[in-house]
C-alpha cells in the first residue's frame, strides 16, 4: 500500500488494498477490501453502515500509546479494571445517537457529547449473510 492515505469525507463508495487514515475522517455506507484502517488518537472518526473485508485495524500515535497503557494495567494486576471497562464498552458506554436535526447530530458525526467528551461515532458494521 504504497499511496497516500485515503482520508477525508466519503458516501458510498469501494476501497481496495488502500492505507486508510480514519483520524477525522468520515465514511458513510462505504466497503473497505483488504486495507489498512489507522486510527492515531485524533479526531474520532464517523463508520457508519460500512463493511470490512480483510482489513487490518492499526493504531499509531496517541492511541498506541492507550492500547499500550491498558494492556500494562492488564498486565500488571488491573484485570478487573481493565474488564470493567471492556463491559461498560460492550454496553454501549459514551456513546449516544444523535436525534435527527437535534443538537450535536449530524449526517456525519450523529452522536451527542457525554460528559463533555465526544461521542464515539461507530455506530452500525451491517451484518454478513
Amino acid at each position: 500500500m504504497a499511496d497516500k492515505p485515503v482520508s477525508g469525507q466519503f458516501e458510498d463508495m469501494s476501497f481496495h488494498g488502500r492505507d486508510i487514515a480514519l483520524d477525522g475522517s468520515s465514511f458513510l455506507r462505504c466497503r473497505f477490501e483488504n486495507c489498512s484502517l489507522v486510527y492515531g488518537g485524533g479526531t474520532l472518526p464517523v463508520l457508519s453502515g460500512c463493511r470490512f473485508d480483510a482489513c487490518s485495524w492499526n493504531f499509531t500515535g496517541e492511541a498506541a500509546n492507550t492500547v499500550g497503557f491498558l494492556s500494562g494495567l492488564y498486565n500488571g494486576g488491573f484485570e478487573d479494571l481493565i474488564e470493567a471497562t471492556f463491559h461498560q464498552i460492550r454496553k454501549g458506554a459514551m456513546i449516544t445517537r444523535g436525534e435527527a436535526g437535534g443538537a450535536g447530530a449530524d449526517k456525519w458525526h450523529g452522536a451527542k457529547p457525554v460528559f463533555g467528551l465526544p461521542g464515539p461515532r461507530l455506530f452500525k458494521v451491517p451484518k454478513r449473510k
